[in-house]
């Protein structure tokens, strides 16, 4: 559902209030709504009236507005409002969240607002910007419950309460001496004890952790794995340094797949929110590609080079040229897709791309074999003139093509993650210009074939 259709009476009664300047009533339709659907608001609202209302927030309130508004809003924000304010609004942000706002900006723009905040926040912000991006330990939150295993239950709920923050309470992670990771608690049973047992009676030793440098397309992996809501990350000796949660998975898969997205329609990925890019950075993030594409492109005329005698002495053959190259494609593009998401999975991976070639072409030996009948079909009802010959090659062409193009489809985007190459980067646009040109030299060559050229 469209969701400026969902708040069009909150739409218009706050630009009524903001025309008449009723600043009380507009703080208390604001107060009645949640975080999350202020910051939808504000992405419907000109930016204008966005950042008159966001200066109207609270500071709770307004950090998690600020975590939540889209990339232009957001944009609007950090040019409009005061840097003391911003500062003050990543001090009460968890620590991950203020990191993942300020990678996003101008490197300039983040020093500055680091240096206006808290002393302790700030540390904790510049610890986490020292770890590679997209590691887990951009990610973690380092608000974690950690248990000692000598304690009671009934010690354990009095540490519980001693707290103010943390991240999540569903798993509780037990460290011995040394902060080293040894066990967990899950929260329902450490409930449903009795108050003189002692964790260590109770935690699980068989735990599963990531360690800091995990890259988060491999966190997201376990993750899903083993159907965790939260992650512990640690340190080369197993210390427990934070955990990652699931809201934050969803968020690298969303990532992750906007990059992939991106990869297959044969540009670079965008390494900030959209509206953040110059247009210049657009461009390079696309020129790069789109040249690659270009010079591949260029061995279709090659080919159609190389069999000029052929075109010349059945000009009749052009006429099926986009009906060979576009079916090519378009089986490719349908391999290509399966593949890579099977990759992504671990289904398909270089120990058993035999296999996978198998199954794609048995595959397209059916498609082609069905596109082979429509073929003969289509040039016996609008090309008679041209005789039961020309019918025989696209009879012959297109199982062909399309044979070749499935297992150009399976193998390329194997190989590359066996090279650990992203097999979106060269896959999309790349296989279909490759089929392209080979699809063409195909036909070619069955038409010298059978029309005794």
């Amino acid at each position: 559902m469209d969701e400026a259709k969902i708040f069009p009476l909150e739409i218009e009664e706050i630009e009524r209030l903001m025309a008449e300047n009723n600043v009380l009533a507009l703080q208390n339709l604001l107060a009645r709504l949640h975080p999350v659907d202020i910051a939808t608001l504000l992405d419907e609202l000109d930016t204008e009236h966005a950042v008159a209302v966001f200066e109207l927030l609270p500071v709770e309130v307004a950090s998690e507005v600020l975590d939540e508004t889209g990339s232009p809003v957001r944009q609007e924000l950090v040019e409009k409002v005061d840097d003391e304010r911003l500062a003050d609004l990543l001090d009460e942000l968890p620590v991950d969240d203020a990191v993942e706002f300020l990678e996003d900006l101008p490197d300039e723009v983040s020093d500055r607002l680091i240096g206006l905040m808290e002393p302790e926040e700030a540390a904790e912000v510049q610890e986490h910007l020292g770890y590679e991006e997209e590691t887990a330990g951009r990610l973690m939150a380092r608000d974690v419950a950690a248990l000692r295993r000598q304690w009671t239950v009934a010690e354990t709920f009095d540490y519980l309460r001693s707290l103010e923050d943390a991240e999540t309470l569903h798993y509780l992670y037990v460290v011995d001496r040394d902060n080293r990771l040894i066990g967990v608690v899950p929260l329902r049973q450490l409930i449903m004890a009795q108050p003189d047992r002692t964790i260590e009676s109770l935690m699980i030793e068989d735990i599963v952790s990531v360690p800091v440098t995990a890259d988060q397309e491999e966190l997201a992996e376990m993750v899903s794995r083993y159907d965790f809501f939260v992650m512990p990350v640690v340190d080369e000796k197993r210390r427990l340094l934070g955990v990652v949660t699931a809201d934050d998975v969803l968020d690298i898969l969303e990532e992750e797949a906007t990059e992939d997205i991106q990869r297959l329609g044969g540009s670079e990925p965008l390494d900030q929110p959209y509206f953040a890019l110059s247009i210049f950075q657009v461009f390079r993030k696309r020129a790069g590609w789109l040249l690659i594409l270009f010079l591949a492109a260029t061995l279709t005329g090659t080919v159609t080079t190389l069999f000029q005698e052929v075109l010349e002495a059945m000009v009749a053959l052009t006429i099926f040229i986009p009906l060979v190259i576009g079916t090519g494609g378009n089986a490719g593009s349908q391999t290509v897709a399966t593949i890579i998401r099977a990759i992504t999975l671990d289904e398909v991976r270089f120990s058993n791309v035999a296999a996978a070639w198998r199954r794609e072409v048995s595959v397209g030996l059916l498609l082609g074999l069905v596109m082979s009948v429509m073929g003969v079909i289509y040039v016996r009802l609008f090309y008679q003139h041209l005789g039961y010959e020309f019918a025989l090659v696209v009879a012959f062409t297109l199982p062909a093509v399309v044979v070749w193009s499935t297992t150009v489809a399976t193998l390329v985007p194997t190989l590359a993650d066996r090279l650990h190459i992203d097999p979106a980067v060269i896959s999309g646009p790349m296989i279909t210009t490759i089929v392209d040109a080979t699809g063409l030299l195909i036909y070619f060559l069955l038409s010298r074939q059978l029309l005794g050229l």
